[in-house]
Parts: C-alpha cells; structure tokens; sequence
C-alpha cells in the first residue's frame, strides 16, 4: 500500500484578480472537506464587482479598503465619480435637466474608468498591492503555513516576496487536489453554487 501523502493544516491562497475565483472555490471545497484550513487574500477594491462569491468555507482577507485608500485611487474617484455624481444627486428635481446630466456622467465615468483608469492603473496594480499585503498580512501569520497558492498571474509579485520572506511554506501556482484525494472525508460538505441564492447570505471578508 503506497503512503499517502500528508496533507497541509493551512493552506493560503492569493487573489489579486478574480479569474480564478471558481477554480479557487471547487479545491476549497475538496481541501476543507478533508479537514484543511483555507484561507484567501483577495484584492476586491478594483474590478470584482462582477467575482463569484468565495465558498463558504474559505476564511477571506480582503484588500479592498488599503486599496481604496491609495492617494492618486482615491483622488481619481472622488473627482470623477464620487463627487460629480453627489452634486447631481443632490440637485435631482431642483434644477430641470438634471435626470439628463446624471445619466450622461454615469456613461462618461464608465468611459473613462474603461478607457483611461484602467489602462493607467492595470500595469502597476499588481506592484502597489504587493506593497499594501507586505504590510498587512501579519493577521495571517504566513510563515506558519504550510502551502501558500497562487493561481492568479497578477499575484506572482506577492508570492515571490512572501516565498523569499518566508521558508516554511510551499509556495505554488498549482490548484491541485489531485495528490489529497485518497484521503478521506472528514467534514463532509454539500457541493456549493455562488448562484445561489443563499450564496449572498456568506459572511463579509474581512478587512486587512
């Protein structure tokens, strides 16, 4: 009988885009139901409106609020978005026109998230969010994991630094279960759909 190999206590993962939100979500579920701990650190400030819901089982950190808090981020919005958007708002039904007005800078702002924001901001995102988890990260005690995985392109700056600061645990891109599926079922969970209903009901990540 071949020896089964051991399975980690700890397992982090590492999100900075939400492509592999649903890859993220079916090995959670195969890991937790045997027993492991998995924890994730998403940076949801920026572009994952749209993410599916993390599974339950995960215990989620997010980066939103740091991010957010970036001097030249928040200052883009505040003057693009936030503040014109207010102004309208508080004029809507005082002065005629404005039901227009808020609709055009609505599209406007879309636009230019899209087309400007976007184009600036992507390139370097990765970079200035290695630099925001680096320092917020101590929650999580990341050198006492056992595995640290990241599935998402733009979280290789993260990882690389973490691996270098960090001896202990497997640093990997690989979401692979695989190797943990002899093991047995030792909490058994129900398979899980983020389109669920009841998908909306999971508790808030926490902040970092």
């Amino acid at each position: 009988m071949t020896d089964l190999p051991e399975l980690p206590e700890r397992v982090v993962v590492l999100l900075i885009g939400n492509g592999a939100v649903k890859r993220t979500n079916d090995y959670a579920w195969q890991m937790a139901r045997r027993g492991v701990r998995v924890q994730a650190v998403v940076a949801d400030g920026q572009g994952w409106r749209r993410a599916p819901t993390l599974h339950p089982a995960v215990e989620v950190y997010s980066l939103a609020r740091p991010e957010n808090r970036q001097p030249l981020l928040w200052l883009y919005e505040a003057v693009v978005e936030r503040g014109p958007a207010a102004v309208l708002r508080r004029l809507d039904g005082k002065v005629p026109g404005v039901g227009f007005a808020r609709r055009a800078h609505r599209k406007a702002a879309g636009f230019c998230r899209r087309n400007v924001f976007w184009k600036v901001y992507r390139p370097f995102r990765h970079q200035a969010l290695r630099a925001i988890a680096l320092r917020r990260l101590a929650p999580l005690d990341i050198g006492a994991a056992d595995h640290v995985v990241c599935p998402d392109p733009a979280a290789v700056p993260l990882a690389w630094s973490l691996a270098k600061r960090h001896p202990r645990p497997v640093v990997t891109r690989a979401l692979h279960y695989g190797p943990y599926k002899p093991h047995p079922v030792l909490t058994p969970l129900e398979p899980w759909d983020p389109e669920a209903p009841e998908a909306a009901d999971r508790a808030p990540y926490n902040p970092l």
